[in-house]
């Protein structure tokens, strides 16, 4: 089987699908699919599809999920990224592991796989690796309506084959405004000065962090202008703060948290100061947290498929970075994350573990097995 997954991961690399232009990759994988399985090219925006694939019957659907874009090439390659280079276990290429070896056990899997009682689906989404057009799109349409678990496999960052990532923190770009007036330099005023207002303002952020293991909840300031009238002290100053979010926190909750520290700031200041607060506009929404319990009943599943390859116990573990998977977490999908070992994702010379694929293969078939058995006893 490694030198099936091999044969397939060469040739997903060869082709180049760095956001936007998955269009290509699209293309082959139509090819592979249309003349034996239900496919659906789904448009998200001009040349750019997502790509669903279905087969067998049932109510209740299983759906692998991988994302075809990949970030740029950047300097540094010592092969080149579009050629899978072979080094022993490592095959070195762009988007190997972020997600194109991921990809390549989905294909395979539901090839090889035969469901009697459930729907099996594969998804394969644009624009990921920037604000997640394709996920959104996705998530809206009715093909998500039965899906009951998604599986993605992402690239492990810890635990290698026995990690399952069951959560991810939210993230959001709030804009706020703060205004006072400008006030000549002869008769500068400290009980005015919208300087001293926002430093206290950005100190009492800190109240919001929280840590819990993995799970981190923050904000920072990523942006911050001001507006000055010749000699005068400034009287507008605009702010992108940047957030993650932890679950159960919502946006809108965070949102309210900042304004809250704003008005108790403005209190000391007589409340001289007016300022708003908004999302950063995008053409997506950002994107909330979500956490799967760990009684789940595919979380247990998985896991026992992951101690049967692996010979060890499966990782359940919060991530703390973002992706489409919090788009279907946060809608109330069950999302899985379990992936492939390997290094430099979004870097140079990237690689993936053939071993690990083909492990990350042996665990996806044997968990689709297990859920078909549960569904043909009731359980």
């Amino acid at each position: 089987m490694e030198d099936q997954i091999q044969k397939l991961l060469k040739q997903l690399v060869s082709i180049n699908s760095i956001y936007p232009n998955e269009n290509n990759l699209v293309l082959l994988l139509e090819k592979m699919f249309k003349s034996d399985y239900k496919i659906t090219k789904q448009k998200v925006e001009n040349k750019r599809s997502n790509l669903l694939v279905e087969k067998g019957r049932g109510k209740q659907t299983i759906l692998l999920y991988s994302h075809l874009d990949t970030v740029d090439i950047i300097e540094g390659w010592k092969t080149d990224p579009l050629d899978l280079k072979v080094i022993e276990d490592r095959a070195y290429g762009l988007g190997s592991w972020d997600m194109k070896g991921g990809m390549s056990t989905n294909i395979l899997s539901f090839f090889n796989s035969q469901p009697k009682n459930f729907k099996l689906k594969m998804v394969f989404c644009v624009d990921e690796e920037n604000i997640s057009k394709g996920g959104f799109k996705l998530m809206n349409s009715k093909f998500m309506k039965d899906v009951v678990c998604v599986i993605s496999t992402e690239p492990s960052f810890f635990y290698g084959n026995n990690g399952v990532v069951i959560g991810r923190p939210g993230r959001t770009v709030y804009q706020m405004e703060i205004t006072g007036r400008p006030n000549h330099y002869a008769l500068y005023d400290h009980r005015i000065d919208i300087n001293l207002f926002i430093s206290e303002f950005i100190k009492n952020l800190r109240g919001l962090y929280k840590k819990n293991g993995n799970k981190k909840q923050f904000i920072f300031i990523r942006k911050i202008n001001s507006k000055t009238i010749g000699m005068s002290t400034p009287h507008i100053i605009n702010l992108e703060l940047d957030s993650s979010i932890i679950p159960p926190k919502r946006s809108d909750q965070i949102k309210k948290e900042i304004e809250n520290i704003a008005i108790k700031v403005n209190t000391k200041y007589s409340n001289y100061f007016k300022f708003k607060i908004n999302y950063l506009k995008r053409e997506t929404p950002f994107l909330e947290s979500y956490e799967i319990n760990k009684n789940n009943k595919y979380l247990k599943i998985l896991s026992k498929s992951i101690n049967k390859i692996t010979k060890s116990k499966a990782i359940p573990y919060f991530r703390s970075s973002i992706a489409d998977e919090n788009i279907f977490g946060s809608f109330g999908k069950t999302v899985l994350s379990i992936g492939p070992t390997g290094g430099s994702a979004h870097a140079p010379n990237e690689w993936i573990s053939l071993s690990s694929l083909e492990k990350l293969y042996n665990i996806l078939n044997d968990f689709l097995i297990r859920v078909d058995k549960s569904y043909d006893l009731g359980r």
